[in-house]
């Protein structure tokens, strides 16, 4: 698009006019900040809202029948893996438990003996295997014993925080694989997004994920692409069949964001720099975007003096102002798609060039201004 100079507005009230007001001191021009043309960075990406998921959630189920006796956790309390969570009445296994150890103490003592009995040759050989067998099956005894009060202790599998546990009372009676609660571990988070078929192609492993979740004040995550789903549709699911499930995961630093949690996410499908413009200085007119460039009047004059639009008395009052004098071009220019506050520039402007990022609803294409600095 090529640049064009518009000088068809007129610019009386602008300019001082010294026939009208020969008394009156010249208007000072209008004071606007300015900014240079140059480049900014910036990350196309796909946005999508999505549910969060832990990578490691896991149901607390008991491995034998029971009536609860303690409950010695509390509902999102952070636990360790093995740690127990909820006792189920055990009484009798404890005293298996020891009737095991005794007799296993015994058949310990009495395989000793036979050992030593025979090498002094006052036992037979298969005396002495007899009670070294028994000793080794009150051995193995102790374990499974062990192992049935063991399970009498209902522990984490995993490192977490448990769940909800008002579902289960002191003296509740519970069955085998029955769902007690959950422990979550949040430490690292999955997002789950189906992306429009029509964007699936530019996603790739590996590519960032910016995350933001929608309550105040909000939380934001960084995450990577770790599997994008090979068909169509959430795992099979044919109500989105123009979806492609994309999983994310990323570390939840602060601990703020919870499985379950809806949250917005930007795929960044690639980071390239290019010329800007912030939106401040973005105008629009008949849907056509436009900045007001700055340009000296001594590049401008020669277009002034050749319009046939600008009368003469303006073009007399404009010769008489300094060369150095600014002045406001209204160009058009095409940008990209808005992201943190600034326009990519795909056409109109090069670099280097002078723009108004203040008062622009006051300007008018050939209106001198006065720049002055941002304000701190």
């Amino acid at each position: 698009m090529s640049r064009t100079v518009w000088f068809a507005l007129p610019l009386i009230g602008v300019l001082p006019i010294a026939a009208c007001a020969p008394k009156q001191q010249a208007r000072q021009p209008l004071a606007v900040q300015a900014e240079t043309v140059g480049e900014a960075t910036f990350n196309p990406g796909i946005e999508v809202v999505s549910r969060l998921a832990s990578t490691t959630d896991v149901a607390l189920r008991p491995e034998t029948d029971g009536r609860v006796v303690k409950i010695l956790a509390t509902q999102g309390q952070q636990v360790k893996a093995g740690q127990p969570i909820i006792v189920l009445d055990n009484v009798q296994d404890t005293a298996a438990l020891d009737a095991s150890k005794a007799q296993a103490r015994r058949d310990y003592v009495n395989a000793e003996r036979y050992i030593f009995l025979n090498q002094q040759g006052a036992a037979s050989t298969r005396d002495r295997d007899y009670f070294v067998t028994e000793a080794l099956k009150s051995r193995d005894q102790v374990r499974a014993s062990a192992a049935t009060l063991g399970y009498k202790y209902v522990t984490a599998p995993i490192s977490g925080v448990v769940g909800d546990l008002d579902t289960v009372k002191l003296g509740d009676f519970v069955r085998k694989g029955q769902a007690i609660t959950g422990i979550v571990d949040n430490s690292t988070l999955w997002t789950l997004m189906d992306v429009p078929a029509t964007q699936a192609g530019a996603v790739r492993l590996g590519q960032s994920v910016m995350l933001t979740t929608q309550g105040l004040p909000p939380v934001s995550g960084k995450g990577t692409v770790v599997f994008i789903s090979p068909y169509y549709g959430v795992s099979g699911d044919t109500s989105s069949p123009n979806t492609v499930l994309v999983k994310a995961s990323f570390p939840n630093l602060t601990g703020k964001l919870k499985t379950g949690q809806y949250v917005r996410n930007r795929i960044i499908t690639e980071t390239k720099r290019m010329l800007s413009v912030p939106v401040q200085a973005v105008m629009m007119q008949a849907q056509q975007p436009f900045v007001y460039r700055i340009v000296p009047l001594s590049a401008a004059l020669p277009k002034i003096r050749a319009s046939q639009s600008i009368p003469q008395a303006q073009k007399e009052q404009l010769e008489k102002l300094p060369p150095s004098t600014s002045l406001v071009v209204q160009t058009p220019v095409k940008l990209g798609t808005l992201e943190n506050s600034r326009y990519p520039l795909i056409s109109g402007l090069s670099a280097g060039d002078k723009i108004v990022v203040s008062n622009t609803a006051l300007l008018r294409s050939g209106m001198p201004v006065r720049i002055t600095p941002a304000a701190n």
